[in-house]
This record gives structure tokens, sequence and C-alpha cells, in this order.
């Protein structure tokens, strides 16, 4: 993929999920499986539970799979997705917990300069902001509450971009302004989610241009889509994703 994306001139990230909790238990390495006390407890998919970010071997292991990443493929850089899942701590101080996932953002961004000075470009490094699971929209006071200080990542010049979206449903509540006045400068892309609360299927294509334009006349930089390949999962009922307008969202 990164081959074709690279053939047709086009910029390819990878993305990575900072904690994801979906309980694929099958996939876990024996450092994920074993000790207890590095994990929050949650029962989000019915797993083992996230990573406890307060602990240095958990987030230098996060780390590590960073950057065996970025230097196996030859990528345009890296997107830090910290929606999935927007849990890193049991308790700490917003202080400590801020603390702690900074040092971890700048050693990402500090790992990017020198892979990209060996390859003799800038890797960018994009940051998914976390949500708050559809209680009430993304700001930055609530992402830095979890611990992702976003503003202070923009000002020290570690992130290219920023993406804002919900939680799994399509709720058209992005603050975009909010995010662009907190991080002025560094481009603010307004996420589209795959599906409706309450509607047993995903967007169709009338559907994300409707989102889209929302986006762009609240001046998003960017659309940023997750899961657009998910109606493929259904089983007898899969259906095809309305490839069709990703030419056009954002031009109208």
């Amino acid at each position: 993929m990164l081959t074709e994306t690279k053939r047709r001139g086009k910029e390819a990230l990878l993305t990575f999920r900072m904690n994801d909790d979906h309980g694929n238990d099958f996939l876990r390495t024996r450092f994920l499986a074993d000790p207890q006390e590095w994990r929050l407890g949650t029962v989000q998919y019915h797993g083992l539970g996230a990573m406890n970010f307060a602990y240095d071997e958990v987030r230098d292991y996060i780390f590590r799979l960073i950057e065996e990443a970025v230097r196996r493929y030859q990528c345009g850089g890296i997107d830090l997705d910290f929606n999935r899942f927007p849990n890193f701590f049991i308790d700490r101080t917003v202080e400590e917990r801020v603390t702690k996932m900074n040092a971890l953002v700048k050693r990402v961004r500090n790992m990017l300069d020198v892979v990209g000075n060996e390859r003799g470009h800038r890797l960018v490094l994009s940051v998914r902001v976390p949500s708050n699971l559809g209680d009430k929209p993304p700001t930055p006071e609530t992402a830095k509450a979890l611990g992702c200080d976003v503003s202070a990542w923009a000002r020290q010049g570690w992130i290219d971009f920023v993406a804002v979206s919900e939680f799994l449903y399509e709720l058209g509540d992005l603050p975009i302004a909010r995010w662009k006045k907190a991080i002025p400068g560094v481009p603010v892309c307004g996420g589209i989610e795959c599906t409706r609360r309450g509607v047993p299927r995903n967007l169709s294509g009338d559907e994300y241009r409707q989102a889209a334009t929302q986006l762009i006349e609240a001046k998003s930089d960017g659309v940023y889509l997750f899961n657009f390949f998910t109606s493929r999962e259904a089983g007898a009922a899969a259906y095809e994703p309305p490839f069709e307008v990703l030419s056009k969202l954002g031009t109208d």
C-alpha cells in the first residue's frame, strides 16, 4: 500500500492506536498479558483492559512499537491515535498525566527527526485527539485532562496536524473553531465517523458529503475518515463503502 501510494504521488502515514482495548487477547504479547498492574482494568470489549500509561515500562513499550513500525516501513510519518481508546491513567493529577504523555510525544518526535535525517526528509507526526466517548464534544481542555496537552505539543513544534473526532458515532458536534484557536499554526482536520447512533448501517455517500460540508463550513483544514471500510465486515450483508465520494469531500 505504501509503495502504491508513493507511486501515485501521495503521502502515506502509518496510524498507531495508542491504547487499543478491543480485547483481542490472542494478539497480545506476554508483556501485555502478564503484569496485571500495568493495565487499567477497563472492560470496553471484555478484554484484559487497556494499558496504564503511568508506568514507565508501558510508555517505553509503546514507544518501541512505534519506532519499530517507522523503521520497518518507508512511511511519510506516523499518526498517533489517542482516540483508540481515550483512557490512559487510573488516577494521577492532570499535571502528572501531562508530564508523562508530553515526554512520550517528544520522544516520538525526536525519533522521527533522527529517522527523517537518515532518509533525507522530514517525517510527519500527526495526532488524533482523545474524545469523551460521545458524552460531550472533545475539546483541548478535556484532552488535557486525559493527559494530552495538544496545545503544548503544538507550541513545541512536535506535531504537524491534528485530527478531532467523536468516538464511533457521527454526531456533527466538533468544536473546530475552539481547536484552531488553541493551536494556531497547526492544521486541524475534522473527523467523520462511519455510523450514526441507532442506525444499523454505515454512512451513505450523501451523509459523508453532508458531514464534510459542515466541517469545511466550520473552517476545518481537512477531513479525517475513520473506519470508512467497515461496511465490508458485515458477512453476507457486506457492501462496498462509497468510494466515489473520496475525490469530492471538502471540495464542494
